[in-house]
């Protein structure tokens, strides 16, 4: 099963409700569930209330709770871990002070977009690049919040490196305009992805990772990471 965003988990926490909704895809018959999306161990991971998170006490507790839940019924499933990246502040108001995380400080190249008028307006203003101490706290909290994925029994873990997130700002050239180890040519805008990658596979041990990508971006469903097969 695809992960899709429910925000039904008060304050990052999932409850009863989130463990009976996995646990009734796996009697269903759902070998593998990938699960919503889950913030990792970051300040601006997820800008919404709602969405679970994969750090803290409570939130592993309740994940605990829904893992064995989905096990008690031969079911398998992983966590999608996410940072939204550019697009902090899009599905809630954030904190004004709490800087988001941009490869560059630009939202992205606008295009074919759903956001309305009055985000785009206040999205597209430039923020300041993330800094070299921002991009190893990122990694850091990925590797983090990987390794509590695996202590509390699930099978695996995604990564979501699609949608004009984070790790898909880092690849999309419409948001990564450095000019330092972290960007320039296809090759280099990958370096951060597979940064990350590796941190969590130094976390996960042997366990299976999935990474999720896209052409299309939030802030442009026309745009592309890759222009040809190769490239991509």
């Amino acid at each position: 099963m695809a992960p899709m965003t429910r925000s039904h988990s008060p304050n990052g926490v999932p409850g009863r409700e989130v463990a009976d909704y996995y646990r009734r895809r796996a009697e269903g018959g759902t070998g593998l569930i990938i699960t919503e999306g889950v913030a990792i161990d970051h300040p601006t991971a997820v800008d919404d209330p709602n969405v679970p998170r994969l750090h803290g006490d409570a939130a592993l507790d309740g994940w605990r709770a829904v893992v064995e839940a989905v096990h008690s019924v031969g079911g398998k499933i992983v966590p999608q871990l996410w940072h939204v990246g550019p697009l902090w502040g899009a599905m809630s108001a954030v904190d004004p002070v709490l800087k988001p995380m941009r490869p560059s400080g630009d939202w992205g190249d606008l295009g074919v977009t759903s956001y309305p008028d009055s985000y785009v307006a206040e999205a597209t203003k430039p923020t300041s690049p993330m800094t070299e101490e921002d991009i190893a706290d990122v990694i850091a909290a990925y590797s983090r919040s990987a390794a509590n994925a695996i202590e509390i029994g699930f099978d695996g873990v995604a990564i979501h490196g699609g949608h004009g997130y984070l790790l898909d700002a880092f690849l999309w050239a419409g948001t990564n305009k450095r000019d330092d180890a972290w960007g320039g040519d296809i090759h280099r805008r990958a370096a951060f992805p597979g940064a990350v990658v590796s941190a969590v596979r130094s976390a996960v041990d042997d366990a299976p990772i999935f990474f999720r990508f896209s052409q299309h971006k939030q802030q442009n469903y026309e745009a592309r990471i890759a222009e040809t097969s190769d490239e991509l």
